[in-house]
């Protein structure tokens, strides 16, 4: 998305390539009415290199997905389901934030010697918390198994996801700090790969149960960490701790944790909220609806903000995006809620007769899924300011993650997995106000200044 340099993409090229490049720039010229620069072109492409490998990794994991909640059950299906929702809380200690200073302020500036130094110090401490919090956990595992309402064998593959999932994604993190995305998506096909074929292989050999889910995730989350610590992060500088470096990355972490906590509260608190309430097989059902339709929105705009937050993160003034961002908003309301809806249809029908459909119910998760990402545009933009960004950030995303779980308390208990539903995407309204109203004079100078 650039907004400085007003180079054309060269289209006179033969060939599909040019009609390509020809529909691609009168569309962004009908958005945004101005022709494509060379930033855009730029970030065009790494986009394709991201999108043609989420799709394919996505598709993988699509299949595995409904595949496990289909011949599982939505009791099984409903148990891994929760012990994901469950490794999103207990995670965050784990790192602190870190991750996400770690991938702004490594695509800040292309200095090989700064960005390993911010990557192995970010590596170093993230295992030293890590292997922290393991330790408090198992002290505190029984109150905190009655707490998430599981067992305490639950628990600990519970922390054992989480540990893994960490390092998963600060590794591929440096990846797209280091703008190595062709190699990050090489690694995403992989990780999908690994997962269904692992899948796969449960199934043939007749073990059907939440394991058979759990353990193709973990699977891969080890084999990726591995292959990128071998090919691309031991041959960065020395292995030291900068305490400079980790003083920066603090600063910017402590604001970005606290909104990534209050995120994971509002976006996995219904799940363990509807275990309480209702049972493990409506965690399934909730979660094969959120498969088919917030899932399906999150497939796009993850491949999106893969490429999105780190170079924006590199221009110098941000305003520019914001004006983009407000004209992109029409069209993803308009088309997005439909294409969503009718995606919800198929899927759900791939899940069998035990997830039936509710058209209201895809409705609200329809228009969830797009004020999701529409809110995803705002936050992760504030967080490419500056710090000031992320602090409003984080401070949207505490008092919503407090309204949220009230309404869920309130309707979870008389609408059931509707009530649930409801409260994300009142959640998600007052977030998207709340950003615009404490932000929009930062959005629009798109420099890290007071307001």
């Amino acid at each position: 998305m650039g907004f400085e340099k007003k180079n054309v993409i060269n289209i006179g090229k033969p060939g599909n390539k040019r009609r390509i490049m020809k529909l691609v720039n009168k569309g962004y010229y009908i958005i945004f009415h101005e022709e494509i620069s060379l930033e855009v072109q730029s970030f065009l492409k790494n986009l394709l290199f991201v999108g043609i490998a989420t799709v394919l990794s996505t598709l993988c994991i699509s299949i595995f997905n409904v595949m496990g909640g289909r011949w599982l059950g939505p009791e099984e299906y409903g148990k891994f389901v929760l012990i994901q929702s469950i490794a999103m809380f207990i995670y965050i200690p784990m790192e602190l934030g870190f991750n996400t200073a770690m991938l702004k302020y490594t695509s800040e500036k292309i200095d090989y010697q700064r960005q390993s130094n911010i990557i192995i110090t970010t590596l170093l401490f993230s295992l030293a918390l890590t292997a922290v919090s393991i330790i408090i956990y198992r002290l505190i595992a029984y109150p905190l198994s009655h707490l998430f309402a599981i067992s305490i064998n639950l628990l600990y593959l519970t922390e054992i996801f989480a540990a893994l999932f960490v390092f998963y994604s600060l590794t591929t993190s440096a990846l797209r700090g280091l703008n190595r995305m062709r190699a990050y998506s090489v690694f995403q096909i992989v990780y999908g790969f690994i997962i269904l074929l692992s899948f796969l292989g449960f199934i043939f050999s007749r073990q059907l149960s939440y394991k058979t889910m759990i353990y193709p995730v973990l699977l891969a989350y080890v084999t990726i960490v591995i292959l990128i610590m071998l090919f691309f992060i031991r041959k960065l500088a020395k292995w030291k701790f900068d305490v400079t470096i980790f003083r920066m990355l603090g600063k910017y972490s402590v604001f970005s944790a606290l909104g990534g906590l209050s995120y994971t509260f509002y976006t996995n608190i219904d799940r363990i909220m509807i275990s309480r309430y209702l049972t493990i097989g409506d965690v399934g059902i909730y979660a094969a609806y959120y498969t088919a339709s917030i899932n399906v929105a999150g497939l796009f705009w993850g491949m999106f903000n893969m490429v999105y937050f780190p170079t924006i993160s590199g221009y110098k003034n941000k305003g520019p995006v914001f004006q983009k961002i407000n004209r992109i908003i029409p069209y993803l309301i308009c088309l997005g809620i439909p294409f969503v809806f009718i995606c919800e249809v198929v899927v759900l029908k791939f899940y069998g007769t035990k997830y039936s459909l509710n058209i209201a119910l895809m409705l609200y998760f329809s228009i969830a899924s797009i004020l999701i990402v529409i809110d995803g545009l705002y936050a992760w933009l504030l967080q490419a300011i500056g710090l000031l960004g992320a602090k409003i950030t984080s401070f949207t995303a505490i008092l919503v993650a407090l309204v949220n779980t009230g309404f869920n308390f309130i309707l979870i208990p008389k609408f059931g997995i509707t009530g649930a539903i409801n409260s994300l995407v009142l959640s998600y309204v007052i977030s998207i106000m709340m950003k615009l109203g404490l932000g929009r004079n930062y959005l629009k100078k798109g420099t890290d200044q007071q307001i």
